[in-house]
C-alpha cells in the first residue's frame, strides 16, 4: 500500500481514499503526540517529528515535498503537483527579544512574517504559535489578557500551567505522584516528556478543546482589528485552526 505522500498524481487512485494530512512539527514530543489524537478512522494524520521553527520548518517541509513528488520546480517555479495531501507547518514563534515596538523589527521579526507569506505562496498551512505552544495548553483553562504585558512571555505560560496542575483536585496516577514532589514540581521539567504530555496533560485539556479554540478566536480578532503584523501578535496561536479542521474533517467526538 502507498503512502500518503507516494499517491499518483493521476486518477488511477481510489476516489474514496481518506483524506491525509501531513503536518511538519517543530517539537518532538507535545505538539506531534497532541495534533495525532485527533485522528479517526476517517483522516489520516502523518507526523514529520523535529523540524525545527519559521523559516527552518519551511525549508524542511518544502524539501521533503520535494523529494516526495508533492512539489517539483516547473519553468523554475515551486509549484504543488499533488494536492491530495494537506499540509500544515506548525512551529513556534521563539522569540529572543522583548516587543515594544514595531519601529524596533529584528531579524527574526522578519524571518517569523516572512515564513507564514512563503507558506500560504506554496499552499502550506501554518499553525504557530507566538509565543509558544505552551499558550494552546493554557488557553483550554483560562483566557490571556492581551493588554497585560505580562503574558507575551512563555515564562507566564508555563508559571500559569504550573499552577493549574499544581491544584488539580484529587490528582490521580502520574500526576499524584509527581505532585508528591511539590517543590520542585514544575509544568516545563514533569510534564513536558512524551510520557507525562500524553497521559496526563492531554487527558487534562481534551474536554475543553471547544472552549480553547473560543478564546483564541477572540486573540485573533483582537489583533485583526489592530490591524498589527504578524510578529506583534503577542501573544497568539493559530494551532486551533489545525484542530478545528481535523474535528470537523475526522469528525472527532470531544
Amino acid at each position: 500500500m502507498l503512502e500518503p505522500w507516494e499517491y499518483k498524481s493521476n486518477d488511477d487512485r481510489e476516489i474514496d481514499s481518506l483524506p491525509t494530512y501531513l503536518i511538519f512539527c517543530e517539537d518532538e514530543n507535545s505538539e506531534p503526540d497532541y495534533i495525532k489524537y485527533f485522528e479517526t478512522p476517517l483522516i489520516k494524520i502523518n507526523l514529520i517529528r523535529g523540524q525545527k521553527s519559521m523559516n527552518d520548518n519551511l525549508t524542511r517541509t518544502i524539501k521533503y515535498c520535494l523529494d516526495n513528488n508533492i512539489m517539483k520546480y516547473i519553468d523554475s517555479e515551486l509549484t504543488r503537483i499533488n494536492n491530495d495531501i494537506i499540509i500544515w507547518s506548525v512551529y513556534d514563534r521563539d522569540k529572543n527579544h522583548q516587543i515594544e515596538s514595531y519601529d524596533n523589527i529584528y531579524p527574526s521579526d522578519i524571518e517569523f512574517n516572512t515564513s507564514i507569506e512563503k507558506a500560504e505562496k506554496y499552499n502550506i498551512n501554518t499553525a504557530w504559535s507566538n509565543d509558544a505552544f505552551e499558550l494552546w495548553i493554557l488557553l483550554h483553562f483560562e483566557s490571556i489578557d492581551t493588554e497585560n504585558f505580562e503574558v507575551k512571555s512563555r515564562d507566564y505560560y508555563y508559571n500559569q500551567l504550573t499552577n493549574i496542575f499544581k491544584n488539580v483536585e484529587n490528582p490521580e496516577g502520574n500526576l499524584s505522584k509527581i505532585r508528591e514532589l511539590f517543590d520542585t514540581f514544575s509544568y516545563k521539567k514533569d510534564l513536558k516528556s512524551k510520557k507525562n504530555f500524553s497521559n496526563i496533560v492531554i487527558p487534562h485539556i481534551i474536554k475543553q478543546t471547544k472552549q480553547a479554540i473560543t478564546r483564541a478566536k477572540k486573540i485573533d480578532e483582537y489583533f485583526n482589528e489592530k490591524n498589527l503584523p504578524l510578529h506583534m501578535r503577542v501573544p497568539s496561536t493559530q494551532i486551533y485552526k489545525l484542530v478545528e479542521e481535523l474535528i470537523v474533517v475526522g469528525k472527532k467526538e470531544i
